[in-house]
């Protein structure tokens, strides 16, 4: 991994860049250029959550843009909010490719290490809850009443939420928002990894 990665947010109206991230392992730097605002400095110990997601911003009789969106939360409870709109599909798949980019640099720089020390204490037979669910050695549980073992679990996987449900009774499920849930992408990789390392001791 690089000592440091820098996206660029173009602004809307000339295309210069409007915002800039600056991902190193130290934490995130986020500014706001041509402008008075001060810049936000998290550091990577103290990032805890992201959730992401794209909106439609709808006009009387049709949708008239789209809003990227990525916030972030610090183990203060501090959350900060990277958005950007697109209007009448100007700058729509830049903001794309940029939205893209960010959520990626920050899975491989603060999330991937997060979500890797979880597995960690799957595979050292701890109980542990994360992303509202509770880990336990021979399966997950979501509250009193719903509880799989890890040979009944199995994962729906979409485009912008995720389903974890009993493989025989999907009436069994809890679903998972990447736009609304804290972690859920985190969560569902922490599943696959879990179910892959079990499936390869049978």
């Amino acid at each position: 991994m690089d000592d440091q990665i820098i996206v660029e947010i173009p602004s809307f109206i000339q295309g210069k860049a409007a915002k800039r991230l600056t991902f190193t392992n130290k934490g995130l730097k986020i500014e706001k250029l041509n402008s008075f605002d001060p810049e936000v400095f998290i550091a990577a110990e103290k990032i805890a959550a992201f959730r992401f997601g794209v909106s439609a911003m709808r006009g009387y009789a049709f949708i008239i843009g789209r809003r990227h969106f990525i916030e972030l939360k610090d183990l203060d409870g501090n959350v900060y909010k990277i958005q950007f709109t697109s209007y009448y599909g100007i700058r729509r798949d830049v903001y794309t490719k940029v939205w893209s980019e960010i959520i990626t640099q920050l899975w491989n720089y603060y999330f991937r290490g997060i979500c890797s020390g979880q597995f960690q204490l799957y595979k050292k037979l701890q109980v542990f809850d994360f992303a509202g669910i509770e880990f336990l050695y021979d399966g997950v549980r979501w509250d009193k009443k719903n509880k799989l073992l890890w040979h009944e679990l199995a994962l729906s996987r979409y485009r912008t939420y995720f389903t974890i449900h009993h493989h025989e009774n999907p009436k069994q499920y809890k679903s998972f928002s990447f736009a609304s849930d804290w972690n859920a992408l985190l969560l569902q990789e922490l599943l696959m990894q879990i179910i892959t390392l079990i499936k390869d001791a049978e």
